[in-house]
């Protein structure tokens, strides 16, 4: 039988399980009277979008995999919808106004929206939701802008199950501008990305989710890995990447194909139609019936990118970090050129809940291609099943045995769970570091990742913690962790801290607390005005001695430091 644990509890309550960066509220007219409601269901204006032909997509579908290009789950319609030319608008009795657009899409399982303008006024309110409510996303507000008024930028608004759906933008009567809100596509959903109705994932079924027993050691590196929605209606996986300022920048590693079509760094930069689905996993290693909890954030510029490692290095528009419910981690990394011992990679195959897939062999160098650019793996069967590659997986990092990312996903020749002479390959990080010694900055990793030009060639992994989070099993932790302002972590299990640059920073207004854990070989930083409390026979053993500065509180009950 599959195993069930966690290795982190956060202490977060989801209010709505369909979560952008938004004020995550239910839209205005759910909490008007009756007799308005009614009034503005009847007078809403629709739009019906063409009815698909299935087996034609399916065809075009097979073909796309033929060249490796990112699986699509939706057909986007092409249309020019704005507050102007399509809806209806509604003078509420206090001033305010409401405008309101109904979307049908024949037979579609799931409708999301690419906006080519998206501006919000302070105090507008943006709303999408399915018609029966039983899916709402929003509000979306001026946070969400991308652009200035004067100069418009795109944005894209998550999936809304169902096939009839409503758009509501709220208008307060004191606004001081007009928003400006146009819609180029229309995505209908013919596929399913997520479980939704279903019993179980899209990925093949040998894959092992997660938080089966193989992910336990990996735990930390799951939260960088997200799934894509590329240009609002293909998927592919990336993750968050460390840099050696630990600036904690949202900078996110992908494979190029990903983008390809959509934009370049010298050129087309901006994937304003892009999203980044976070912890989207099942909460154990069973499969489950319920779509876990999303939380999504919106927008990318291109830093770099490259056709022969096949890499494309992305900056987010809107910081995962300040989704409520998300604690960031940021990937360590390896450009020395050598592949280190077999580790795993984590992915979104077929668009499903976040699988882990564990090395057979020691990554080798690709003997079809230039041995510089790809690394070739093959998988090994685990307790819980047999983790392969699939349409999605595509630039989901390699992580070798000290957890630091060698390469991102290029393609795979695996077809099933029952192929064992296929090969996943990766575009080599170490090729994509200097992009084969090329002047530009927009096609090399090294001027992002090292802007301070430190001249390192591994960095380990970092941690982020903004709310109360608890670490209650063993673990050697590969990176380091950072607690900001109002951020509190307690630690009830043994910690071992690796790496060669790994230490524990307690940001002012950071809370540190050893509750009858051991927290070992650490580099303790604490900064004034954060505290340590070390309580029920806890025990910090650091690696530089202890000192604490003015202003930091320290309580030690029942406890040492070593």
């Amino acid at each position: 039988m599959k195993k069930l644990f966690f290795l982190w509890a956060i202490m977060i309550v989801h209010s709505n399980v369909f979560a952008q960066l938004s004020t995550n509220e239910q839209p205005i007219s759910f909490n008007t009277n009756l007799k308005f409601i009614e009034e503005t269901r009847s007078s809403a204006s629709i739009v019906t979008m063409p009815k698909l032909n299935i087996k034609k997509m399916e065809a075009e579908d097979k073909e796309d995999e033929k060249y490796d290009m990112p699986p699509r789950f939706g057909f986007p319609h092409k249309v020019n919808y704005n507050l102007s030319n399509s809806g209806t608008w509604r003078k509420l009795p206090n001033g305010d106004k409401l405008w309101q657009l109904n979307v049908v899409c024949p037979e579609a399982l799931s409708v999301n929206f690419c906006y080519d303008k998206f501006w919000i006024p302070e105090g507008g309110k943006f709303f999408v939701y399915s018609k029966d409510r039983k899916h709402s996303i929003g509000a979306f507000t001026s946070k969400n802008n991308k652009g200035s008024r004067e100069n418009v930028r795109g944005f894209a608004t998550g999936l809304v199950y169902g096939n009839d759906v409503i758009l509501e933008y709220y208008q307060p009567r004191n606004a001081t501008a007009d928003a400006i809100i146009s819609i180029e596509f229309i995505v209908h959903g013919y596929k399913y990305i997520n479980f939704g109705e279903k019993s179980l994932g899209d990925a093949a079924s040998c894959m092992v989710n997660v938080n089966c027993e193989e992910g336990r050691d990996w735990q930390n590196e799951k939260k960088a890995v997200a799934m894509i929605l590329v240009n609002g209606h293909r998927y592919c996986t990336g993750s968050l990447i460390n840099t050696t300022s630990q600036s904690q920048e949202p900078i996110f590693l992908t494979a190029n194909h990903c983008i390809s079509n959509y934009g370049d760094a010298t050129n087309n930069p901006n994937l304003d139609f892009y999203s980044f689905y976070w912890n989207y996993e099942a909460p154990g290693c069973d499969n489950i019936s319920v779509e876990p909890a999303i939380l999504s954030t919106s927008g990318a510029t291109i830093l770099a990118n490259d056709i022969y490692s096949d890499f494309a290095l992305l900056r987010l528009t809107e910081d995962p970090q300040n989704l409520i419910g998300y604690t960031p981690f940021y990937l360590g990394w390896d450009c020395s050129g050598q592949s280190g011992e077999a580790g795993v990679c984590i992915h979104h195959p077929k668009g499903d809940v976040k699988k882990i897939s564990t090395v057979a062999y020691q990554p080798e160098s690709h003997y079809s291609y230039n041995a510089d650019l790809k690394w070739a793996v093959r998988w090994r069967d685990t307790e819980n099943g047999r983790g392969i590659t699939q349409g999605g997986s595509s630039g989901s990092p390699l992580l070798n045995a000290t957890h630091r990312v060698i390469g991102q996903l290029y393609g795979s020749s695996y077809y099933n769970c029952n192929d064992y002479d296929g090969y996943s390959w990766y575009g080599k990080f170490s090729y994509s570091w200097t992009g084969y010694n090329t002047n530009s900055i927009y096609r090399r990793l090294d001027c992002w990742l090292d802007s301070l030009n430190t001249g390192t060639q591994t960095m380990d992994g970092l941690l982020v913690i903004s709310t109360d989070s608890i670490m209650t099993n063993d673990c050697n932790f590969y990176g380091s962790i950072r607690i900001v302002e109002n951020g509190q972590l307690t630690i009830q299990s043994n910690i071992e801290l690796q790496g060669n640059n790994s230490r524990v920073i307690v940001e002012s207004g950071g809370n540190l607390i050893i509750d009858g854990g051991k927290l070992s070989n650490v580099a303790l930083t604490l900064k004034t005005g954060s505290s340590l409390q070390i309580i029920n026979n806890g025990v910090v053993e650091t690696i530089n001695g202890f000192e604490a500065p003015a202003g930091v509180f320290v309580d030690i009950e029942y406890g040492q430091i070593l």
